[in-house]
């Protein structure tokens, strides 16, 4: 028989400090760096709550809303909102404290699902629920929303992962690597942990910003992901990325995920992810992209579907503010 605990009790933390090797050239962080220390620390709420391990099934939109300098302190808290039969939704925000002067301000919040696993890697049932207090019932409320929404998504799951065509095949400016995932990709058991595949394709897109633009560029978000399928220690993992919209300081690159099974040569499509970047000129300030036509039909068609995700991303900075006060209510 399970037992119940309020969100406030789920709270976990975690600080990191940073280093040179996190940063660009101009000493700012890179978005990959803090998406990896953003998953890790909601994996801990999820599993501490769970007893036992448990995977990224789904993250949504992330947006960087101030820049982190080296020497900087980031400090991670993450927290379990909601909690299905073997599902939880976790929330997480991170602030960038300069340990000098301790002043610190928010960098950027999101909302993850976290899926407990066994030892098989199958779903295992967690017994502990959540019961919010009064001031956190609006959080409770929406997380439930958010699961809802989730399941039916995750009903055309194995659709999607069947889809193993080429992202860009027509595309200007694209790139493909391939890699092995080893043990240390690995968080719990066979499973590549989230934060480091957000890791990698940060810096893979990275690459097609910064050689589009021929400057710096920095991650000003990335939209909400589901993974369809999960990608084992062992397996190889085929990534593309492709430039997709230009706009006057900003432009976005998409990404695709295929995992291989070496042995059998199976192909799944593991996952979709948009990442947009902003160019920083020598001043360090935001700085023209150099303009870009879409010719191909398939550019067209990115080019149309990343403009309606641009005009999505405005509403959604609009509800940061109301959010990042609602998630203060976890500490009252």
């Amino acid at each position: 028989m399970g037992n119940s605990v309020a969100i406030k009790d789920t709270v976990v933390e975690s600080i990191f400090g940073v280093l040179p090797e996190h940063a660009n050239s101009m000493g700012m962080l890179h978005g990959g760096y803090m998406m990896n220390w953003m998953v890790t620390t909601a994996a801990l709420a999820a599993v501490k709550l769970s007893r036992g391990s448990a995977t990224l099934g789904a993250l949504d939109s992330i947006f960087f809303i101030n820049p982190v300098k080296i020497g900087s302190m980031v400090l991670v808290r993450s927290w379990v909102e909601y909690v299905g039969r073997a599902s939880m939704e976790i929330g997480v925000e991170a602030y960038s404290e300069n340990p000098l002067t301790g002043e610190s301000s928010l960098t950027t919040l999101s909302h993850m699902a976290f899926v407990a696993t066994d030892a098989r890697g199958e779903p295992r049932e967690v017994h502990t629920k959540i019961r919010p207090r009064e001031q956190e019932r609006e959080i409770y409320e929406q997380a439930v929303k958010r699961w809802e929404n989730r399941r039916r998504s995750i009903a055309k799951r194995h659709e999607y992962g069947l889809d193993v065509s080429e992202y860009a095949p027509d595309s200007r400016w694209r790139r493909r690597v391939s890699r092995i995932v080893l043990a240390d990709d690995a968080l719990y058991g066979e499973y590549m942990f989230g934060g480091k595949m957000l890791l990698l394709l940060d810096e893979l897109a990275g690459t097609i910003a910064s050689r589009y633009c021929r400057g710096i560029v920095l991650t000003g978000s990335v939209d909400g992901m589901v993974f369809y399928y999960p990608i084992r220690v062992g397996d190889i993992i085929d990534i593309e990325v492709a430039l997709n919209h230009v706009g006057r300081t900003s432009l976005e690159v998409g990404a695709k995920i295929i995992a291989e099974n070496p042995y059998t040569g199976r192909r799944r499509h593991a996952s979709t992810a948009h990442l947009t970047f902003v160019h920083i000129g020598r001043d360090g300030r935001p700085s023209e992209v150099p303009p870009y036509r879409p010719e191909t039909e398939n550019e067209l068609a990115r080019w149309r579907e990343a403009e309606e995700r641009r005009k999505n991303r405005r509403i959604m900075v609009e509800q940061l503010q109301r959010l990042a006060e609602l998630n203060k209510t976890v500490y009252e």
